[in-house]
C-alpha cells in the first residue's frame, strides 16, 4: 500500500454510496486514504462497495438508511462520527431522479423529490457544518446534474430540484469558505450508470459516456486542492462527443415517447440565454 495518500487521516461520508456515482466515489476517496461512512437503503450492495473498501486498508463503516424518513440525516451522521469520527468530507449523492410534465406531476412525488433532492443535502450540511466551522476545514460535496442548467420540457422536478441545489451549495461556500470549509455541486452529463437511459437506443456509443470514475476523479481533485485554491462552486464534467451532450440525449429521449408533443416541445440553457 503506496503511502502518498492525500486523503491519509480525513473521514468522509458518502450518502447514496451503494452503486454508480456514489460507489465510485467511495472507493476513490478511500484509495486516496479517507476513512468513508458509506450511506444507502440498499444493504445489500453497501456491502460489496465496503469490500472494496476494505481493500484499501482504510477505515470503514456502513450505515443503511432511508434518509428521506424523519431525522434520518442527522443521526446518520451521529453515527457515522461515532465509527470514524469527524466528519471531513461529506458527498451527497442521494437522489430522486423523477420527471414528466407539469401539469401530470403528482404533488406527493413533488414533494418527495425536493425532500430528498434539497431537505436531506440541507439537513446532512446542517448536521456537520458546525464542527467543520470549528476546526477551520472540511468539504460539502453535492452531486448534482448537468440538467440542472437547462430549461428542459418534461424535466421537472429533477431539474428543478438540482438547480436550487445548485444554489444552496452556493450559499453554503459563500458563508463558510472564509474558515476553511467549502462547498461544491458538481453536474455531470451522461454518466454510464444502471439508472441512466440505455444509450444504444438512441444511437449512442457506449464508450462516449463518462464513467462514475470520471466523477469521483474531479471530486477527488476539488477536495485535495491546497487551502489557498478555491474553485466552482458549480463544476459541470461533459462528455466529449456531441452525440452524448445532455441537450441532444434528452431531445432524442422524449421523441421516443409516445405520449410527448414534439411539435411543443423546446429546451433553453438557463443563464442568460433566452429562446
Amino acid at each position: 500500500m503506496t503511502d502518498n495518500r492525500p486523503l491519509k487521516g480525513k473521514v468522509a461520508l458518502v450518502a447514496g454510496a451503494s452503486s454508480g456515482i456514489g460507489a465510485s466515489i467511495a472507493r476513490t476517496l478511500a484509495q486516496a486514504g479517507a476513512s468513508v461512512a458509506l450511506v444507502a437503503r440498499r444493504g445489500d450492495q453497501l456491502a460489496a462497495v465496503e469490500q472494496d473498501v476494505a481493500g484499501h486498508e482504510v477505515p470503514a463503516v456502513t450505515l443503511v438508511a432511508d434518509l428521506a424518513a424523519d431525522g434520518a440525516p442527522k443521526d446518520t451522521v451521529a453515527a457515522a462520527e461515532r465509527a470514524l469520527g469527524p466528519i471531513d468530507i461529506m458527498v451527497n449523492n442521494a437522489a430522486l431522479a423523477r420527471t414528466g410534465p407539469i401539469h401530470d406531476t403528482h404533488p406527493r412525488h413533488w414533494r418527495q423529490a425536493f425532500h430528498l433532492n434539497l431537505d436531506v443535502p440541507f439537513l446532512l450540511a446542517r448536521a456537520v457544518l458546525p464542527g467543520m466551522r470549528e476546526r477551520g476545514h472540511g468539504w460539502i460535496v453535492n452531486i448534482s446534474s448537468e440538467g440542472s442548467l437547462l430549461q428542459a420540457d418534461w424535466s421537472a422536478p429533477y431539474s428543478i430540484t438540482k438547480r436550487a441545489l445548485n444554489a444552496l451549495t452556493g450559499q453554503i461556500d459563500l458563508e463558510n469558505r472564509h474558515l476553511g470549509v467549502r462547498a461544491i455541486a458538481v453536474l455531470p452529463g451522461w454518466v454510464r450508470t444502471d439508472l441512466a437511459q440505455d444509450p444504444e437506443t438512441l444511437g449512442v456509443e457506449v464508450r462516449d459516456l463518462l464513467d462514475p470514475a470520471d466523477i469521483a476523479d474531479v471530486v477527488l481533485w476539488a477536495v485535495t486542492l491546497p487551502p489557498a485554491v478555491s474553485v466552482g462552486p458549480l463544476i459541470p464534467v461533459r462528455p466529449v462527443s456531441r452525440n452524448a451532450q445532455t441537450l441532444v440525449n434528452w431531445e432524442q429521449y422524449l421523441r421516443t415517447l409516445r405520449h410527448y408533443d414534439a411539435s411543443g416541445g423546446h429546451m433553453v440553457d438557463v443563464p442568460g440565454i433566452p429562446e
